[in-house]
């Protein structure tokens, strides 16, 4: 299994589908049924832009068994647009050219 495929498994992920909050108006990633924010049902279907900013990364040098190849890699929690924090595989880009604040 590729790496980056490994965080494209399931339709979450790979869309960024989450939930909005009809009461409040948050914006939930992982889907859940209630809102962490004001207990209100979170059943809209919401598609996050995919956009934000590193908010925190590591680089990992020692993959683990079967991602050897792949090492370097970055694994960053990425801040989005709309609100929620996701962690996601870095792609496209250098190891050593990440940075915390940097658009993605």
């Amino acid at each position: 299994m590729r790496l980056a495929s490994y965080w494209r498994t399931s339709k979450q992920r790979l869309s960024l589908i989450g939930e909005e909050c009809p009461q409040c108006g948050a914006r939930l990633f992982p889907p859940r049924d209630i809102c962490p924010k004001c207990n209100g049902p979170a059943n809209i279907p919401f598609r996050f832009s995919g956009k934000g900013v590193v908010y925190s990364f590591s680089t990992v040098y020692t993959a683990p068994e079967g991602f050897q190849e792949y090492a370097p890699y970055v694994v960053a929690l990425v801040k989005l647009d709309e609100g929620p924090m996701v962690a996601a595989q870095l792609t496209d880009v250098e190891s050593d050219e990440v940075q915390i604040g940097m658009p993605v």
